[in-house]
């Protein structure tokens, strides 16, 4: 096998699938890198039996066939090597020569047959969704999901789309987060898919990629996606996504959702957001409690922790309701806060047992659920 290829399309298509490469498992091969070469393009492809990224870029073969390499070493390797053209050549010990200019590396592969086969879509629709609307859900929900793998419904992000709306979903069980995108086109078909963390976050990088290639003029460009038996693919210029979804139920999230409360407070998002950072300064570690009096044009935050002191802060709010003192995690106020753009935010209340549902004032694209706790 041999092949020459541009270092740039190289390294951009190594950083496309490398990261799915599965680091820890016990299948060694798993910790490789699949490069196929043929006709006059390079196929590169990683998978950890979950999660698998082929992509695509032109290369000129002079020598057909494939050689499964170490993800990370080759990924590296490649970054060293200086700009222009790079020559792999691969021995019959799958042992592969890779030279750029005056500099060279070898490193010992594995045969590209004992590589395992990766999903195909097959004739499986594929709808286009717009890459900023999903960049923008994924940055509103990723945060609540859970990072506790043991509870695959909850370590993951729900992505439906009906009629012209599409939607993320993400909850850990103490807070939940739900944003929502009206598109100019009607789907065809209802869409509903859990999608594992890992997943979510490399589609993210898959999607950032897509939107850093667009100039300032041009529109949002689009990726594909569909679904064909267990898995979910997602294509985008040469390059193919697929992950395996999660085989359990997603809560049912608008049971979650308080129907509605009789205290509304808005404030302004930055200077809560400071407020609550220089407040939890104090706070338990472990639970990052603060207490937040609502009264009438004002809110105060404060946090008393024996180990450490007390902090407070007040800033102006409009209260719409009876006064309320009530816990919440800092922490989970704070991601939301982080992630809105938004210049004023709205907390509803009911009671102070009850959830907060905070949104962006004005306009209900986005809403976040915090449970309470007892300070």
């Amino acid at each position: 096998m041999e092949f020459i290829v541009s270092k740039r399309e190289f390294v951009r298509g190594l950083a496309r699938v490398q990261n799915v490469a599965d680091k820890k498992g016990t299948m060694p091969i798993l910790t490789n890198v699949l490069l196929s070469a043929e006709g006059t393009a390079l196929r590169l492809a990683a998978t950890d039996l979950l999660l698998a990224v082929a992509s695509t870029v032109g290369a000129d073969v002079r020598k057909p066939g494939s050689v499964a390499l170490p993800a990370r070493s080759l990924f590296e390797m490649v970054k060293a090597l200086p700009d222009g053209d790079v020559t792999v050549l691969v021995g019959p010990n799958n042992s592969a020569k890779i030279t750029g200019g005056r500099r060279r590396f070898e490193i010992v592969g594995m045969a590209g047959k004992d590589f395992p086969s990766l999903p195909s879509p097959g004739s499986s629709e594929m709808r286009d969704l717009p890459v900023d609307a999903l960049i923008e859900l994924i940055g509103l929900t990723s945060f609540s999901m859970s990072t506790d793998d043991t509870r695959p419904h909850l370590a993951g992000a729900l992505l439906e789309n009906e009629d012209t709306a599409l939607r993320m979903v993400t909850t850990d069980g103490h807070r939940l987060s739900k944003a929502e995108k009206t598109l100019t086109s009607s789907a065809s078909s209802k869409l509903s898919l859990l999608i594992p963390a890992k997943g979510v976050h490399e589609l993210k990088r898959l999607l950032d990629e897509a939107a850093a290639e667009r100039r300032a003029d041009e529109p949002s460009p689009a990726v594909a996606i569909g679904q064909s038996g267990s898995n979910v693919f997602f294509r985008r210029e040469g390059t193919l996504m697929a992950i395996k979804l999660v085989e359990a139920e997603f809560p049912a999230y608008q049971q979650v959702i308080p129907s509605g409360g009789d205290r509304h407070a808005q404030m302004p998002r930055v200077t809560l957001l400071e407020a609550l950072r220089a407040v939890s300064l104090v706070s338990s570690d472990r639970t990052s409690g603060v207490r937040m009096q609502f009264a009438p044009g004002k809110l105060t935050i404060s946090s008393e922790n024996p180990d450490v002191g007390a902090g407070s802060d007040e800033l102006d709010a409009k209260l719409d309701g009876e006064p309320l003192t009530v816990g919440f995690n800092a922490r989970y106020l704070i991601d939301v806060l982080s992630a809105l753009g938004d210049d004023d935010v709205m907390i509803d209340m009911a009671g102070e047992l009850d959830p907060g549902v905070i949104r962006p004032a004005g306009h209900r694209g986005f809403l976040g659920v915090i449970m309470p706790m007892r300070i």
